[in-house]
This record gives structure tokens, sequence and C-alpha cells, in this order.
């Protein structure tokens, strides 16, 4: 009993907790004399949370005989075997990219973060926990993030704070993200993430949870989603982040037409009551911030503007680049985590700044691991989708927004944070407890891992 309180507080409070980018440094990572992010070794404040969940989690499955009984019960290995044989070409993978690494230290920490994030992901799978409880916890860290995003750029600054893992951002310095309309920069939301970007993505993801907790929770529950959804939306809109934007709009509507295929008689009326209660809120607080900020909005979508020129030369000459890595090293990659170590080594210094990660999850992740292994990673997150598909179709629109997303950054895949973001979302929508709603929908108790 104690060991599950201690597993169900650690849980609650990482998930509210996961946006907050405090951390320990202990080696900084330099690249032709300029600092690289993508090469600091540091531990996440955070990430003592995650490890404590895992072990925690493990000495609780571990320690039950049914446990033991159901692994080794020779029709569960049969069912299974995919499982055991995904698992053996992803240790040998760890292994091989370690071994083979030019930069040890880097690789490492990034594997280890990618098998602390699937760890994640299995942990809340199996939670002993109400989901209401789990995605209440994560959508309330969005609801601060979606303040602390408001306040800085109506102040139009971030102020440092190494307790909160903050970096002062100032527009008026080279090298901060800003929208410029006219001889005026504007400070665009970071929250307590690197780019406003990550924020974005985080939000959107955030957003449509909260669709999915308002039209599933009780009524005394919904005032508090009533109240924190236009916070979380401004703080998205402020982000300007176009790409978070899409997915947000993707994972909206993809979340209304499978839950309404879902529902059916009354509970049709009621959804669509809930659903109008909502978008009525989303369009007078969208129509009355973009009215107000109509000319830095529309400069986002101007191509004349010389930020947004760019913003669009550097994702093609990142494309570029990236397209020659994969045919160049296309069997294995250049090694996890060290795409601009390797673009560093073979090409010129880049017109507009730092060496940057290409902008797109699956290119990045291909040109770092090569064709054999992406496949296999592809492979595995559309058998997970098929599962979330099978159990409650609904909360693919969580994972869409993810998905689309990572087609116009690579925070999901080069960053902790958005990793540990990746993988607790599909962690939460695999929960065995995830498709209790209040409006027809069957609850699922059928264990995925």
């Amino acid at each position: 009993m104690f060991l599950r309180k201690i597993t169900n507080y650690s849980i609650l409070a990482f998930l509210f907790l996961l946006p907050w980018q405090t951390r320990w440094i202990y080696s900084l990572g330099q690249l032709n004399g300029l600092p690289w992010e993508y090469g600091t070794l540091s531990f996440y404040g955070v990430e003592i949370l995650l490890w404590l969940i895992v072990i925690l989690t493990g000495f609780r499955l571990f320690g039950q005989k049914d446990f033991w009984r159901e692994l080794f019960n020779r029709e569960s290995l049969s069912a299974r075997w995919k499982n055991l044989v995904a698992a053996v070409v992803f240790i040998c993978a760890v292994v091989f990219f370690t071994v083979s690494s030019p930069v040890r230290d880097v690789s490492i920490q990034f594997l280890s973060r990618l098998i602390g994030g699937i760890c994640l992901a299995v942990s809340l799978a199996v939670a002993e926990l109400p989901f209401s409880k789990m995605a209440s916890a994560f959508w309330a860290g969005g609801v601060i993030q979606g303040l602390l995003g408001a306040w800085q750029f109506f102040t139009q600054k971030v102020f440092a704070c190494k307790w909160l893992g903050l970096a002062l951002q100032n527009p008026r310095e080279l090298g901060v993200s800003v929208v410029q309309f006219a001889d005026q920069r504007w400070l665009r939301a970071y929250g307590s993430f690197g780019w406003p970007n990550s924020l974005g993505v985080y939000l959107a993801v955030i957003f449509v949870l909260g669709l999915w907790l308002y039209v599933s929770v009780k009524p005394r529950l919904r005032i508090f989603l009533l109240l924190g959804q236009p916070i979380v939306l401004l703080g998205l809109l402020l982000s300007f982040s176009r790409g978070a934007w899409l997915a947000a709009a993707i994972g909206t509507a993809v979340f209304i037409i499978l839950f309404w295929r879902g529902v059916v008689g009354l509970a049709r009326r009621e959804f669509l009551k809930r659903l109008a209660e909502q978008f009525f809120i989303v369009v007078l607080l969208s129509g009355l911030v973009i009215g107000v900020y109509w000319p830095v909005f529309s400069a986002r979508f101007n191509q004349n503007n010389f930020y947004e020129q760019l913003s669009t030369s550097e994702r093609i000459d990142q494309s570029v680049i990236a397209r020659e890595i994969i045919f160049q090293r296309s069997l294995f990659g250049v090694g996890p985590g060290l795409y601009t170590y390797y673009i560093a080594g073979h090409y010129p210094a880049p017109s507009y700044g730092q060496y940057q990660p290409v902008h797109n999850i699956y290119i990045l992740a291909l040109a770092e691991t090569g064709v054999f292994v992406f496949l296999c990673l592809g492979v595995w997150v559309l058998w997970l989708l098929r599962q979330i598909w099978r159990r409650y179709p609904p909360a693919l629109a969580l994972a869409v927004v993810l998905l689309v997303a990572g087609l116009f950054d690579h925070f999901l895949w080069s960053l902790w944070a958005g990793q540990a973001l990746f993988w607790a979302v599909f962690g939460l929508i695999l929960n065995k407890k995830a498709a209790v709603d209040k409006l027809g929908a069957a609850s699922l108790d059928k264990p995925v891992f």
C-alpha cells in the first residue's frame, strides 16, 4: 500500500512538473568554439521522479507472483513474442550505437533518456491510479505554462531563474525568438521551455487533452476546465508556433470525429452541448487576441518579413543537408544525438547562427539511427497506435497532435523534455483506465504491455 502511494504521488508530481527545465549541468558541450546544447551533459530535476516511478513500478510488478506466472506462461509467450523480438533488437541497437559512437557520452545520455521515456510509458500504462487524476495533473501543469507564457508576452520579457530552469530572454537581443512587425520585435512566449515552439507543442497536447476531459468528467469538475482551457489556448496562441497551431487544430478535428462515431442517441446531444461550450470560449478568445494583435499575427505569415524569410531559408537548408546525410549514412546513421556533431564536421557554419537539427523528427531520427533501426521504431509506434485504436479510438487525437507537430520541429526527438512529453502521452492514452467516460464509450481493461 505504501509503495503504491509513493508511486502514485510521484506520477502526479511528474506529470505536473514535466515542463520545468531545472537541471544540473556537469559538462558543458562545445562545438567549434560555440555552445552545444545537444552535447551538454546534464541531469534534469524531473528525471529523478521519472526514474523513481520506473523503479517503484518495477518493484511492484516484479514482486507479484502472478506477473512471473503470466510472463513464463506458454500462451503469454506465444502472444507476446513480437514484443520480445522488439526488445532484443532494441537492446542490440543500443549496444551497437554505444560502442560505435564517436562521442560516447552524448550518445549514452541520449539513449538512456530514450530508454527512460519508454519505461515511463510502460509505468503509466500499468499505473494503479485513476486516469482522470493523471490527466488532470498533466492538464494543470499546462495551465501554469499558459499563464507563464501569457505573462511573458504581455511583459515582453522572460526573467532568469536557475532554480526554475529559466534563462533571460530580451526581445532587443539577437538570438531571442521574436515576431518582427515594422521596426518592432515582439517576444514570443517561451513558458519554462528553451524555445517557443516547444511550448506550443506541449500546449497543443494539453488543449486537446482538456477537450477530452471536458466531455468526460463530472459537472462539478468541468468548471475548472472551463476556466483553464482559455489560459492554455492563450499560451498556445502567444507561442506563435504555426506547427503547434496546425497540430492542435488537426488533433481537435480527429477527436471530434472519432468521439462522435463512438456515441449515440442522447449522448450525442450532450457531447455537442459540451463541445459548444468549449468552442464558444475558443472562438471568443481567439478572435479577441488575434484582433488586438492582428499586425503581429499577420507578420507571422508574411513571407516578405525578414525573420519569416530567414526561418524558411533555414528549414530549406536543413532539409537539403538532412537528405545528403541520409544518403551518405543510410544504414547506421550518424549516431543518436549526434546530428549536429556530424554536420559541424562536414558542413560550413550556417549563416543563421548555431548548428541546429533538422526541424522534422522523422528525418532527424532516420539520419541519426539509419534505415534499419528507424523502421523498427516506426513499426513499434504503429503497433502502439493500433493498440490505441482497438482500445479507445478518440485517444488517437493526442497521438496525432504529437505526430503532426513532429513534422515541423525536432523537439520531440532531440531534447529530453520533448522525449518525456512524447512517451508520457503514449503512456497516458494506453493506460488501462483511460477509456472511462460518461457518454457511452466502453471501459477497456485489457492490458497493453
